[in-house]
């Protein structure tokens, strides 16, 4: 009989993700309201659609070349150059990959060494901490301030450095808080990077959801950084493309090689036809992506309006991504529990904070890439709910 004896060893450390048990729990449930995952309600803008389905008219459903069809790093390397002031070049260093997420998996077999240490900027998406689990290192998390803004210091780094510290893991636009970070926050783990030789993963999945007077800057453009760092992008958020799973590394020399050479063991090749999907995204017109965000900044504004009507609930405002995440110990410290009956009695999913590290016990994420109507009231349903605590 199969049993649990067959399991890698690793895989005894790999806990499930939050927002993956949050959607179980919620299943064959009827009327749920669901803020727990980030995903765009939007469909795919008609102009990506029609280049896949050209493709596949025209019978582009074969093999590409591992790191992806030229045509298509060409685009990204133009893209990377022209808007986040990273230059590589297209033929050997840009990797088109399965999705961001693969690249994660990909960063940390490639380059950690079992026992080697990475620091996770916390609250972090989960894959960087268990994916660093994965390859036998040992993940480091390092909580930014939140009653600073989620501001970088440069002592809460160098503290937790030692002789194996081989990498840092950071993502802005933050999957959770929402952080834009700044030049300065930026320049200082490029500063403390360099100086102890460390990579640098940055997840810039969200760089087109900015607001107010966020601006978004990659610190793969820093002088102290652009040799050390691994810049990981896609579609899915911006152009409402998860579904299509596509995205792509950019990084220098060997870098870069080494994601390649693991890529062809993962994966083999990305889809052909996502691939011709993603160049009509990067190349067509981006209307439709300065449409969405609009309208991801109108469900913003409307899910902090409610939770200011709550003194005891505390939150950072969130300049980028389509999330937010608040504080709400001071009414319930459980933030599992608090999710749970959120779900139970109020019919509203999110996800608990603790999910994203241990500096997020007692917060929740909550996504606004729900339509509209939903998340209006979503978020009403939570504001009277813990009105009543």
């Amino acid at each position: 009989m199969v049993n649990e004896n067959f399991s890698a060893e690793r895989l005894k450390f790999i806990k499930p993700s939050a927002i993956r048990r949050m959607i179980d729990l919620s299943a064959g449930m009827k009327n749920v309201i669901h803020l727990e995952q980030g995903e765009p309600d939007f469909t795919t803008p008609e102009h990506i659609l029609a280049a896949a389905k050209k493709a596949m008219d025209e019978g582009y459903t074969h093999y590409t070349q591992t790191p992806g069809m030229l045509e298509l790093r060409e685009a990204v390397s133009e893209k990377l150059s022209r808007e986040n002031g990273i230059d590589v070049d297209p033929k050997t260093e840009v990797v088109i990959v399965s999705g961001t997420q693969e690249t994660m998996a990909i960063a940390a077999l490639a380059f950690l060494n079992p026992g080697d240490r990475a620091l996770v900027l916390e609250p972090y998406y989960p894959a960087y901490f268990e994916d660093t689990l994965i390859a036998g290192a040992v993940p480091v998390p390092v909580p930014l301030n939140e009653k600073e803004g989620y501001r970088v210091d440069p002592e809460e780094l160098e503290k937790r450095i030692d002789s194996r510290t081989k990498m840092i893991w950071m993502c802005s636009p933050s999957n959770p808080t929402g952080h834009v970070f700044t030049k300065e926050d930026l320049e200082i783990i490029a500063e403390v990077a360099k100086k102890h030789n460390l990579l640098i993963f940055s997840d810039e999945i969200y760089e087109k959801l900015i607001y107010d007077d966020a601006k978004h800057i990659s610190i793969g453009s820093l002088p102290d950084a652009e040799d050390r760092t691994i810049t990981v992008n896609g579609f899915s958020k911006a152009y409402a493309m998860t579904g299509w799973r596509i995205g792509y590394a950019a990084a220098k020399g060997v870098l870069a090689r080494e994601i390649n050479k693991l890529h062809y063991y993962m994966v083999l090749c990305p889809s052909s036809i996502a691939q011709k999907a993603a160049l009509a995204a990067l190349t067509g017109p981006q209307d439709c992506v300065e449409k969405m965000r609009k309208e991801y900044d109108r469900r913003r504004k409307a899910v902090l309006k409610e939770l200011e009507k709550i003194p005891e609930v505390s939150f950072v405002r969130p300049k980028g991504a389509f999330y937010v995440f608040p504080d709400f110990s001071r009414l319930k410290k459980d933030d599992e529990n608090l999710a749970k009956g959120l779900l139970e009695r109020m019919g509203v999913c999110t996800a608990p904070g603790s999910g994203f590290g241990e500096s997020g016990r007692g917060h929740l994420r909550i996504s606004y890439s729900a339509p509209y109507e939903l998340v209006v009231e979503g978020i009403s349903r939570i504001v009277a709910a813990l009105n009543k605590i």
